[in-house]
């Protein structure tokens, strides 16, 4: 017997590559977690901007085609800064700015070291790709606004792409004419039609018996190979969980010799607006302006209302001040012109993510790749974006899942 544990689109994948007798223990009552939607006020709402790349992974698309066909949507995204929208990268596209600071942004990147020497921190390398203008216009604000911390405390290198590395050519041809091109990881991105809890519904539909909606986990005793849940207990041979890697170590019984407070991560606020009508035709916008609490507005893609979202940095261990979010949510959409008038908005919902993002922290190198192999040597197999503790796209989840999945059933 074999057990998964989480019944999101890394778990799903997981089991259906699974050979044998499985389980998968989903606490929620419906399968899909941060993949899947919830409801609100009669609309159907993601859990912020949740998009499929599949760069590179051919085998992924066609394997989720395969349940439900995906529309393709060529990127296009913004930064907002002094009333401009300026596409993204802000960096191949500096014909946005005005000319004197142009011309600054440009002679900093044309003379960074770049890669000649190994940053020791995110802001480094940030600085020596970037100089300093275009970090204290755009990077220090927005990338602050995001983590919440100091950007000389965060590794650099785990973006994955997110950031892309300027190109000589490429900068010098944004910055001599106005141009719309996409960069990066996702240049082009793809969603479910009909909305990403329709796929998930199909998704899991062929594992409907073996899923077990409503049990939570309460403990993994690792030496006896044994998962404790609110409505019994599973032995297994080997275990994958999804669950964020600290929510996992609380679990295990007995503890690891490892320190979980020291994982660090972020919690979203996601804002969920229901808009009278489409204003701006970008499909999100990069908000690092301090008048702005949220740092990033986006449209959610093929809903049946003009659905849009606001996402945003907090503390999840205290109160949300929930009459205040609301305040700033209405100001942060008028401010970014999707809509004139607060009548424009026709619905708001607030939905906080506990566990949204991982902080490369200088503990990160050091911590999870010794927990992970510790995991390992016990027989779990700790995946996903939140189990892997890692920064992760669904695809390359999707990817990571079944790869473990052949690795289990091999005798």
């Amino acid at each position: 017997m074999n057990v998964v544990i989480g019944a999101g689109i890394t778990g799903l994948s997981a089991a259906q590559a699974l050979r044998g007798e499985f389980v998968v223990l989903e606490r929620q009552a419906r399968a899909g977690g941060l993949a899947g939607q919830y409801r609100a006020g009669g609309f159907a709402f993601d859990h912020g901007g949740h998009y499929f790349h599949f760069q590179g992974k051919p085998e992924v698309r066609s394997h989720v085609e395969g349940f439900l066909p995906f529309r393709e949507y060529r990127r296009d995204s913004r930064v907002l800064l002094g009333g401009r929208f300026i596409p993204y990268s802000l960096q191949y596209h500096l014909a946005g700015l005005p000319a004197r600071q142009r011309r600054r942004i440009l002679g900093e990147m044309l003379a960074a070291p770049g890669a000649a020497e190994a940053a020791a921190s995110l802001e480094e390398h940030l600085l020596a790709h970037f100089g300093p203008t275009l970090f204290r216009l755009f990077f220090s604000p927005y990338l602050g606004k995001f983590y919440g911390l100091s950007l000389a405390d965060l590794i650099p290198g785990m973006d994955k792409g997110s950031i892309p590395v300027p190109n000589r050519a490429q900068v010098l041809a944004g910055a001599r004419r106005r141009q719309r091109s996409a960069e990066g990881y996702n240049p082009v991105f793809f969603y479910p039609r009909g909305g990403l809890q329709r796929f998930i519904d199909a998704y899991g539909a062929p594992l409907a018996n073996r899923v077990r909606l409503g049990e939570e986990v309460v403990a993994v005793e690792a030496g006896k190979r044994r998962v404790i849940t609110s409505a019994g207990s599973y032995r297994y041979e080997s275990l994958v969980s999804t669950v964020p890697l600290n929510e996992l170590l609380a679990l295990l019984r007995p503890a690891l010799p490892f320190p979980r407070q020291e994982l660090r991560h972020l919690s979203t606020l996601v804002a969920n607006a229901v808009l009278a009508r489409r204003r701006r035709r970008w499909n999100w916008a990069y908000l690092p302006e301090r008048r702005f609490p949220f740092y990033r507005a986006g449209y959610y893609p093929a809903a049946d209302a003009v659905t849009a979202y606001l996402e945003r940095t907090i503390d999840a261990r205290g109160p949300l001040d929930e009459r205040a979010a609301r305040r700033e949510a209405l100001a942060t959409l008028r401010g970014a012109g999707m809509i004139a008038a607060a009548g424009e908005l026709l619905f708001l919902d607030l939905k906080t993510i506990p566990v949204s993002y991982v902080v490369f922290d200088r503990q990160w190198p050091r911590l999870v790749p010794a927990i992970r192999e510790h995991l390992l040597r016990l027989g779990i197999h700790s995946i996903g974006r939140y189990g892997s503790w890692d920064y992760t796209s669904m695809a390359d989840d999707i990817r990571q899942a079944r790869e473990t999945a052949r690795r289990i059933n091999r005798p």
